[in-house]
């Protein structure tokens, strides 16, 4: 009887310190990847094949850029493009750069009403801003590649995205 009060007991206080993880609504990479989603998180970073060439010219544009994430822990294209992007941003040193980070049920709506706002209709989508307004957008795949692609959009070269007609 004690050891079954011993084990509720501590059950009851592991429970009580730990918050589970909801990814719907705003979160933290942290947050993210200290959850149920770290296996497909971190074999996705560790296999974006990280352009060095592209992420050197790409850090000198870089430097007043915001980026907004919209993703779906549940979507496969958020689980393959937001580990790549993060790749990206850590060479760049530029996590403090991320404004926020936006899980979205699968219909695509977040728990704010900033993803309808935003015009979100696929994830992940990568919200480009410098001094708070936007400049472009990469939505649920890129075109060539993630670092090409941010380059194209930080050297206003014209980019659009795949659902941009």
């Amino acid at each position: 009887m004690k050891n079954i009060t011993l084990f509720l007991l501590a059950t009851a206080i592991f429970t009580a310190c730990t918050t589970p993880f909801v990814s719907f609504g705003e979160f933290s990479r942290k947050q993210l990847q200290n959850s149920e989603h770290n296996s497909w998180f971190m074999d996705n970073y560790d296999a974006h094949p990280l352009n060095d060439t592209l992420v050197s010219q790409i850090d000198s544009f870089f430097s007043e850029i915001e980026v907004t994430i919209y993703m779906g822990t549940w979507c496969e294209d958020s689980q393959r493009e937001v580990p790549g992007f993060f790749r990206i941003i850590d060479a760049l040193d530029a996590n403090n750069q991320i404004n926020r980070l936006v899980g979205l049920n699968e219909d695509k709506i977040s728990h704010d009403g900033s993803a309808e706002e935003a015009g979100i209709s696929n994830v992940p989508t990568f919200i480009f801003s410098k001094k708070g307004e936007e400049i472009n957008r990469i939505v649920e795949f890129p075109i060539i590649s993630l670092e090409q692609d941010i380059l194209d959009i930080l050297q206003d070269k014209g980019y659009k995205h795949a659902y941009d007609f």
